[in-house]
């Protein structure tokens, strides 16, 4: 859903120039995306806010089409509401208004793996950062960044020069230093802790 014309048809020009995404719907107002979530399958429904006052009235929407379907929503200002939310909801995704692109489409694409993304300059964390849990490497912290961006282990192994064997050992350990079952899990910890951050 978005607010403008020009900017609806952009995000959809966005969507559809991506092979693995497919554009079931636009709606330009909640009531009207709510009816069309109860009568289509739909993975992924992006909002688009256009002011604050638009957010603030959101809230009520966004919590209840999180029920329904994960969502990626682009805000053009802070909203520590909607940025708690999605990280109660481990997934979903929180971008800036004026994300690119390739944002965008990786942003839908990590919450189609059920992985959250957050860029914390339209939000912050819920809970300020503790000593939960024992210090990651560098190294650890650069695989956490990429699990939160949505790589596969192929992927961060290429990115960061290392072998899959020696990626899939760094997420072990991030696993258990993070005291989390799922890479989900342990990127939601990140970034709530504020080990990383978009």
């Amino acid at each position: 859903m978005a607010p403008v014309p020009a900017r609806r048809d952009w995000l959809e020009n966005v969507i559809r120039g991506e092979r693995s995404l497919r554009v079931a719907g636009v709606a330009s107002t909640f009531p009207f995306l709510r009816s069309f979530l109860n009568e289509s399958i739909v993975d992924i429904g992006i909002i688009d806010l256009a002011s604050p006052s638009e957010s603030e009235l959101s809230h009520g929407w966004v919590a209840e089409l999180l029920d329904i379907v994960s969502i990626v929503v682009l805000a053009s200002t802070a909203d520590s509401w909607i940025f708690s939310k999605l990280l109660r909801a481990e997934r979903g995704a929180l971008l800036r208004a004026d994300a690119s692109a390739e944002q965008i489409v990786r942003a839908i694409q990590s919450t189609s793996d059920g992985l959250l993304t957050l860029d914390s300059s339209v939000g912050a964390p819920s809970e300020a950062a503790e000593d939960l849990f024992e210090d990651l490497t560098p190294r650890e912290i650069d695989v956490l960044r990429l699990l939160a961006e949505g790589f596969g282990n192929r992927e961060i192994a290429s990115r960061l020069s290392i072998s899959e064997h020696t990626t899939k050992f760094h997420i072990r350990s991030i696993l258990g230093k993070l005291r989390a079952s799922t890479r989900t899990e342990a990127v939601t910890r990140g970034f709530r802790s504020g080990l990383i951050e978009l």
